[in-house]
């Protein structure tokens, strides 16, 4: 991205890329029988299940068409809370890590796909009435508030956690 062009879209997707590499952290990290367990009723995988799903959800061109993941990764898993999560339904750490993978390819895509001038503009949608500034800032509320989350339960077993990323530091 050039640095003279478009700088608040720059510091907006650096902002954002510090919390994604926060949850790619948070699923290197989490030991597998954390990761298969239930808090509070909900298994910690389907959590970053639901962060990643929404990411896929929000971070695209296209809001007029009916949404279609960009992976099979959790196919049948409703990614809402409000539904019940079928027994049977597991998403291993090595398939989530696939998933943040393609995605990190459709994130810089939306990035570099949008200037500063478009941040107050509303995305096309007849369903949303949403700006692209208020997508870029409520999947980075969204994804800090489950990360807070899941470190939290890695916390309370003195496990590592997904450490703080503050700006944009080398990978």
């Amino acid at each position: 991205m050039n640095e003279n062009v478009n700088p608040a879209i720059k510091a907006e997707r650096n902002q954002f890329m510090s919390t994604y590499h926060m949850l790619k952290k948070m699923v290197d990290v989490c030991p597998d029988e954390v990761w298969k367990e239930y808090y509070y009723g909900v298994p910690f995988w389907y959590q970053v299940y639901h962060c990643v799903y929404f990411m896929d959800f929000w971070f695209r061109k296209e809001y007029k068409t009916e949404f279609i993941p960009l992976s099979d990764i959790g196919q049948g898993i409703p990614p809402e809370f409000e539904y019940e999560i079928p027994e049977e339904a597991f998403i291993s750490r090595t398939d989530m890590k696939t998933y943040l993978s393609i995605l990190e390819e459709k994130i810089d895509a939306f990035f570099y796909g949008i200037q500063d001038s478009d941040l107050g503009k509303h995305i096309d949608s007849p369903l949303f009435f949403m700006t692209y500034a208020d997508i870029i800032a409520s999947q980075n509320r969204h994804v800090m508030y489950n990360m807070g989350y899941l470190n939290g339960i890695l916390r309370s077993m003195n496990l590592e956690e997904s450490d703080w990323w503050a700006y944009n530091e080398p990978k």
